[in-house]
């Protein structure tokens, strides 16, 4: 049984589009700065910490840390999550453009660490490392960010992919000893990486028993090398929460009516083209969805319907406020305090979940 701590609530801004309906060739709603804006704005008046802002390049728009940058000069509480990819990036240079943002907005900055899942994509960008390889890479970036967070004094560092000489950086972050590290994954290698280095170890939504399965596996890679430093635990899902059931799955049924023929059935017989990776954790979710029913269930609440057009986080959880407030309860109960949470479209969902879930979450976790 895990101690009671503080629950963290975060909502995400889409990047490449927005709207109701998923799957159409284009979203109903270009993403531009003032959306974003208006979903920061909202997450702050409704009970959200932070907000998501991902990084992709092939069906994403905006680039996240430009976005994030502007974004958090405009707005005043809730945070940025900043996707970043180590392979794109200088590990010093990313450093100091951190430090340079967690002042700027006073504090309001932490990393979405992404290793990339498809090598179609890292290869757009002239990344061609292996998964193994691409996550010993984020290993090395990561530490050398803490590391240059932590102190002003230069420092030589000699890795697999990273050899400087007498990096440091002239000033520290607000935050001691730097933004937080929000990093996931499902294969054995990203858990190992992410015993070492994650402050928060994400994972998408799954059923509860592989939640408690892969909880198990952080706890015992984490007395294996002797970690002191608790690391929390937390879930990347949807939701789609209306007053009573009924209408949610109405509503869950609804998203998908402009789905052609075709691309459902391809997704019941087989993998949808565009959710396949090397991704462990892709693979799970494609797992799960291959188990549902016919509307789409893996378990009465637990809906795979948005992973039949978008890869990443495809599991929502469906139900009445109620419902939806008892089963992240039984989250936190395995141990999960931090969420990334979002709906479509994240504007109006983002206050209907900030409005009527979470208030009831927060009184039966009291």
């Amino acid at each position: 049984m895990f101690a009671k701590q503080r629950l963290e609530f975060n909502w995400c801004a889409p990047v490449s589009g927005d709207g109701f309906y998923l799957g159409l060739p284009m979203w109903e709603r270009p993403p531009n700065l003032e959306y974003t804006v208006e979903i920061f704005k909202t997450a702050e008046r409704f009970g959200f910490q932070q907000v998501l802002i991902g990084m992709g390049f092939t069906h994403h728009v905006m680039e996240a840390w430009t976005l994030a940058t502007t974004v958090l000069a405009l707005t005043i509480n809730a945070g940025a999550m900043v996707a970043v990819r180590p392979g794109f990036y200088s590990a010093p240079v990313l450093a100091k453009m951190a430090v340079t943002l967690d002042n700027i907005s006073k504090g309001r900055l932490s990393l979405n660490i992404v290793t990339g899942g498809r090598p179609m994509e890292q290869a757009m960008y002239g990344d061609y490392l292996d998964h193994d390889s691409r996550y010993r890479r984020t290993r090395e970036f990561m530490q050398i960010c803490r590391q240059l967070w932590s102190t002003t004094a230069p420092f030589d560092y000699e890795g697999e992919f990273y050899k400087l000489r007498q990096t440091r950086l002239e000033t520290l972050p607000v935050q001691p000893s730097g933004p937080l590290f929000y990093f996931g994954g499902a294969s054995e290698m990203a858990q190992r990486v992410s015993a070492e280095f994650a402050d928060v170890y994400l994972m998408w939504g799954e059923t509860l028993n592989q939640i408690t399965e892969r909880m198990n596996r952080m706890q015992q890679l984490q007395a294996d090398i002797g970690r002191k430093k608790k690391m929390r635990y937390g879930l990347r899902i949807n939701i789609i929460a209306r007053p009573t059931q009924a209408q949610a799955r109405e509503t869950a049924k609804e998203m998908l009516a402009k789905v052609s023929p075709e691309v459902l059935a391809k997704a019941r017989a087989t993998e949808f083209p565009n959710t396949r990776r090397e991704s462990v954790g892709q693979s799970r979710q494609c797992e799960l969805r291959g188990n549902a029913d016919k509307d789409w269930y893996v378990e009465p609440l637990l809906w795979a319907g948005i992973s039949v057009v978008r890869s990443g986080a495809g599991m929502a959880i469906v139900g009445s406020y109620q419902q939806v407030a008892e089963y992240l309860l039984e989250y936190i109960n395995l141990g999960i305090t931090v969420f990334i949470l979002s709906g479509y479209p994240h504007l109006e969902e983002c206050e209907n979940v900030g409005r009527n879930v979470l208030p009831l979450v927060r009184e039966g976790y009291l």
